[in-house]
Parts: C-alpha cells; structure tokens; sequence
C-alpha cells in the first residue's frame, strides 16, 4: 500500500503562533485517495534541519507533501533546500507562475518587485503546479531513494491553507497517474454519553471478534462524543463495505441509542436534520453555556429553518426581565437549579414560539462551586408540546472544556428526548 509523509515548514509553527490544520487536510486527501499517511513532522526554518528530515521521509515514503516556506521574504528557505535536495545546478522563471503573479501585483496596485518575481523562479529539477491562487507555485520533484531502484514524489505546495488546499487536485491528479493506489476504507459511527473505559468494557467481546484486516479507533471529544472508527486497508472496495455494515449492525444492538449518528454528523446536524423533517423549531436559554449551544447550531447551513434564537441569560437579572423567572424561586433554589431551567425553558419557548426548548445553569468553574453545588454541576432542561424534562450531571474539566461539555449535554439529553438514533 502507498504511503506517505506530511511535512510542514515554519517556526511559527513549533512555538505554538499558528495551527497546523493543512496535515489534517491533506491526510484526509491522501486518505481517500488510498494512501496510508505514515508521518507527520514540522520542520525550523533551518537549510540543514529541512534537508535531514526531507531526506528520513523520502527514504521511508513513497509520496512526500511539504507546506510552507514558500514566501517572497528572506525567511522563506524552503525552495533552496528542495533546491539543494534534488541537487538542482540551475533555476528559471515560470512564465505561467509569472504571468499570475505580474496580474495580482497590477490588480492590487502594488510595484512588480524583485521579491515578487523571484517567488515564479523554480529550479530546473522541479515540475511546476501552477497556483492560481497565490504567488507561489507548487512544485513537484521526483527524487531516488537511498539504496533502491524506486523514486519518491515530494510535492511542495504554499503554506497559506487556501492556497494548498487549491493546489491539491493536481497533486491526486499526479498521484493517480504515477501509481496504482489501493483501497483504503473507513466508517465511522459517534456516541454519547458512555465513557470511553466503559464503552471499551461494552463492545469488548464484539471488538475481540473483528477480522484481523478490521482496525478500530476511539476518537473522543468532548462537543461530539466518542467516534469509532472501522477502517479496512486494501482488497476490494465493495468487500469492505458489506464487512465493515455487518459489523455496525452488530454493534448498534449492543449500544443501541448511544449511537446517533455517523462520519461527520454531529449532536447539532441530527437535531437540526430531525427538526427540518418535521417542520419544528427550537430556541435556547443559556446561563453557563454562554451562547456556545446556539453558536453550534447556527454554524449549520440553513440552520434558520429550525432555530429561532437564544438568551443568553448569564446574569439572574436577564433570568428576571426578559426569561420572568420567578426572583424568590432564585432567592430559595439559587439559579443552578432544578426549578431555575424548567422557568427558563419554558419561557424561551414561549418568547420564540418553537415547538422545544433547551435551558442550560451550571457552574463552569473554576470558581463559585460550594459543597452542595461544585464546579462542573448542570442543569438542564428540555421543553415540547406535551413534555418538560429535567436533568442535573456533574462533569469535571476546565471552564472551556465544561462549557463544550455541558453544551453537548444539553444537545444531547434533547436528541434522546426526541428519539433521533442511528437505526
């Protein structure tokens, strides 16, 4: 099976000042091409470093992607190494890279310098992968590797994640001409509300059965729940499928309902996509959520189908003006509270006229908990035409990881309300 390394260029990178998404990206490419991605560096912007590295993954890969280091400014040192490491002995101006590069700069009203030019000049041992997009070209190299009668393609593209991102067809393109690729196939299904230890413990004799080719991943995160991954390297594609549906459908009768959805779905999207079928609505009143249950609904498309709004009731005197919460209620519960959230789900419901309601309090820390109610206490409410349910959990983490917890909680307690399983 093919394999590849992902290699990102740039200290800004090792010291924590920018996120490497494009690996993430670019891994998901290769994967669904049928590539296996068997490493993924960051390199300093050092000659030597980038070299020495490059060299370690040509000689173990058979397709190489670097990003970065691409740039018009003297820090930019990525082309010379590749330059170096293809042993280059010349260089020449890309007339298709030139030709963007001298329309951007007339566009934008800015001088055709030097620098700019220079960002078309290739070395004479590279293909060029002409980006529309940017400045900088992508540039390919077919390089041998150590002691073997086979060459590696390493691809380098732009660090600016549109830029590669625009420049990855012709990379497949290129792949898919060069090699013969085989399968690789993955599915995968999303929990909630099992932790891991004990989800491991539930599907241990089904886990211990899967076919040796059948390789399974725990992916937890706190806004989604638990995804398990099945993935199947090689053989037919149309084999792997059946395989890997019979082995799902074993595993839904022994988890049953704590699996809602699949692949990318989330709490949100089966909320939304069950609302949309049935021509309802939902609004949200949120103390210690902050707003976060409403940001994640409103990051779908066409969300305004479904979801009327929110208030953000963090102080008790929004709980009191605009939710009518009962003050003495407060004064005798407090606002983490059983009483508070029923009072504020119904009340939202009714401000928004939707048919359900979501009510979040709690106390994200990591001040403000007591004995009775500690940090990481919530409560929830939900709220229908014929029913009005309450909750209370207390999770554990910081503030922000409460918060997404909490957030998935309440997302999640209304996705069992309304009986969305994946069947």
């Amino acid at each position: 099976m093919l394999n590849a390394s992902i290699c990102t260029i740039g200290d800004e990178i090792l010291i924590g000042q920018i996120i490497d998404t494009n690996s993430s990206f670019i891994s998901k490419e290769l994967n669904t091409l049928g590539i296996k991605v068997k490493f993924m560096i960051s390199i300093s912007d050092d000659e030597d470093e980038i070299i020495s590295n490059l060299e370690r993954c040509i000689n173990s890969s058979d397709i190489v992607i670097v990003t970065g280091g691409l740039g018009p400014t003297k820090d930019d040192i990525t082309k010379a190494a590749l330059a170096k490491l293809s042993k280059s002995e010349s260089s020449h101006y890309d007339p298709g890279q030139y030709e963007i590069i001298r329309e951007r700069c007339n566009r934008r009203g800015i001088e055709l310098s030097q620098l700019n030019k220079d960002q078309a000049l290739v070395p004479d041992s590279c293909k060029v992968l002409t980006n529309n997009h940017g400045t900088a070209p992508g540039m390919l190299f077919t390089i041998p590797k150590e002691g073997k009668a086979s060459n590696t393609l390493l691809f380098s593209l732009p660090g600016v994640p549109y830029e590669m991102m625009g420049l990855m067809p012709k990379v497949a393109e290129k792949i898919k001409t060069e090699f013969y690729i085989e399968n690789i196939y993955h599915k995968t299904i999303t929990t909630f509300g099992i932790p891991e230890s004990i989800l491991a413990k539930q599907i241990e004799s089904w886990e211990n059965e899967l076919p040796k080719e059948v390789k399974l991943a725990y992916l937890p995160n706190p806004l989604v729940g638990i995804r398990l991954r099945l993935s199947i390297y090689g053989g037919s594609r149309e084999r792997s499928i059946q395989l890997v549906d019979s082995l799902l459908n074993d595993l839904k009768k022994i988890l049953g309902d704590s699996i809602y959805g699949e692949d990318e779905e989330s709490l949100e999207s089966v909320i939304a996509a069950f609302l949309r079928k049935n021509s309802a609505t939902l609004s949200t009143a949120e103390s210690c959520t902050g707003g976060k249950i409403a940001s994640l609904i409103t990051s779908l498309s066409g969300s305004s189908d479904i979801y009327k709004g929110s208030v953000i009731a963090y102080h008790n005197d929004v709980k009191f003006d605009l939710l009518k919460v009962d003050k003495g209620l407060i004064d005798k519960y407090g606002a983490v509270s059983k009483e508070c959230v029923i009072e504020m789900a119904k009340s939202v419901r009714e401000l928004m006229k939707t048919d359900y309601a979501i009510a979040t309090s709690g106390i994200a820390g990591p001040g403000g908990g007591t004995t009775e109610k500690p940090v990481g206490m919530l409560w929830i409410a939900v709220v229908g035409p014929d029913f009005c349910e309450t909750k209370s959990v207390v999770l554990s983490g910081d503030r922000l990881r409460n918060i997404d917890r909490f957030s998935s909680e309440a997302l999640n307690m209304l996705r069992l309300k309304l009986g969305i399983q994946l069947i």
